[in-house]
């Protein structure tokens, strides 16, 4: 998970750096926040494979 989320990071960074379009930086900004919500969302309710069941 941590690997996705800074990955994606990254990738907005690079596309700052690279002066992209602000249309692009912030596409990229959106789905990483996308990515990292939808991903502590299953991390919280625990994913099939935990059985934590929240």
């Amino acid at each position: 998970m941590d690997t996705l989320i800074f990955g994606g990071l990254l990738a907005t960074l690079f596309a700052l750096c690279r002066e992209s379009s602000r249309t692009a930086v912030l596409g990229a900004w959106w789905a990483v926040l996308a990515a990292v919500v939808l991903l502590t969302a299953h991390h919280v309710a625990g994913g099939p494979s935990l059985g934590a069941g929240l």
